[in-house]
Parts: structure tokens; C-alpha cells; sequence
């Protein structure tokens, strides 16, 4: 064998060696980029379970008015037994869903850090604004609905009597507005997210907490 043909030989297969190492390399970017996409889908799930648990959480307080009316005691069972989502429905809870300790600015402007539903206003309901038909409104008018509509007699010119609107005093009931912060962990995959919900709700005024 000359030694020309021993060196095409040797370029050939230095060539079919490059070749070989840059399909390599594209083979194994093509396996990265498909990684990369399988564990951002699946990512992209765990983290969409995680939000429909913790609304669902929230769904469940706001099932009663009991957050508004007892909220350090509805924080504390949340808390001590964190409410639990079956995504699978193998009988085991995959994420637990509890209220965060949150800071936010207080009242006097200073931060406050606590966990649980957050009383941000409340205002009392005047009289005006309720109807004595509605049974939502009756319990609000309290034993004396017929008698608080708001209307009194008064006295005009040369002693003759009337009818005018006097001023409305509060009725038993106030108008609230919370902020709920609950954070949803599932175990397994160490997904953590929080989920904010601003809500309304009327409670008897003598209930409200402090809010800030």
C-alpha cells in the first residue's frame, strides 16, 4: 500500500470521526432539549395542582362566615391540620394547603406579619341601605325593624306635624372587606404557591376583629 492511499485512508477516517462527534453532540442536545421540555410541563403541572388546591382551600373557608367572625380559631385548626388535596385518588394527600404567616403594613403604618385571613376595612351598614322585606336584611334592623326605617316626626310651621327623613344611625350589620393568603406545599415534588383572594362579606357589627 502507497503511502498516498494509507493517507486518504487516515482522512477518511478523520472525517467520518468528525461526523460522528458532531451527530453525537446534536443527538445529545436534542435529548437535553426534550428533558428540559418534560420537566417544564411537568413542572407547569405540579404547579397548576397546586394553585386549584389552595383554591379549592379557599373555596372551603369562604364556605362559612366563620373566618370573618372567629378568625384566629378558623387559623389555628387550618394550621394545626392543614387542609388536604387527593390529586391522584389513591386515598393520599399529595398537597396540604395552610395559611402563611404574611407581613403587611398595619394600621399605623407599620409592618405586621401574621397568619390567616386579614380584616382590611370595615363599615358599618346605615339603616337607608337595608330592607326590611329581605330576611338578609331583617336580622340587621335587630328587634326593632319596624321602628329604626329611618323616618321620624317632625314638628313644621305652627305646630303641624309631618313626616321627614332625620339622620340614619347604624344598623347591626357592617360591611367587610378581607384579604385570604394560603399556601399549598406538595410533599413529593417540593411545589410550594401562595394564592392571594380578596373577598366581601357582611357580619354583625359587635364581630368584627380588629382591622387594619
Amino acid at each position: 500500500m502507497t503511502t498516498r492511499m494509507r493517507a486518504q485512508r487516515g482522512s477518511v477516517l478523520l472525517v467520518v470521526m468528525i461526523f460522528l462527534l458532531v451527530f453525537g453532540m446534536m443527538t445529545a442536545a436534542t435529548f437535553r432539549g426534550s428533558m428540559t421540555s418534560v420537566q417544564a410541563i411537568g413542572n407547569m403541572q405540579w404547579r397548576t395542582e397546586a394553585i386549584n388546591a389552595a383554591n379549592d382551600a379557599i373555596d372551603r373557608v369562604l364556605s362559612s362566615a366563620d373566618f370573618a367572625t372567629n378568625t384566629a380559631v378558623v387559623t389555628k385548626n387550618v394550621n394545626d391540620a392543614p387542609l388536604p388535596l387527593d390529586v391522584n385518588g389513591d386515598g393520599v394527600t399529595d398537597i396540604s394547603v395552610s395559611f402563611p404567616a404574611v407581613t403587611q403594613a398595619g394600621a399605623t403604618g407599620l409592618p405586621v406579619t401574621r397568619a390567616g385571613p386579614r380584616c382590611l376595612r370595615a363599615e358599618p351598614i346605615p339603616t337607608s341601605q337595608l330592607n326590611p322585606s329581605l330576611p338578609a336584611d331583617l336580622g340587621c334592623f335587630g328587634s326593632s325593624a319596624s321602628g329604626n326605617s329611618g323616618l321620624g316626626v317632625a314638628t313644621g310651621p305652627g305646630g303641624t306635624g309631618g313626616t321627614a327623613t332625620v339622620t340614619q344611625s347604624p344598623s347591626l350589620c357592617s360591611n367587610t372587606e378581607w384579604s385570604i393568603t394560603v399556601r399549598a406545599v406538595d410533599a413529593v415534588t417540593n411545589t410550594q404557591v401562595d394564592v392571594v383572594q380578596g373577598v366581601g362579606v357582611r357580619v354583625p357589627t359587635t364581630a368584627i376583629p380588629t382591622c387594619d
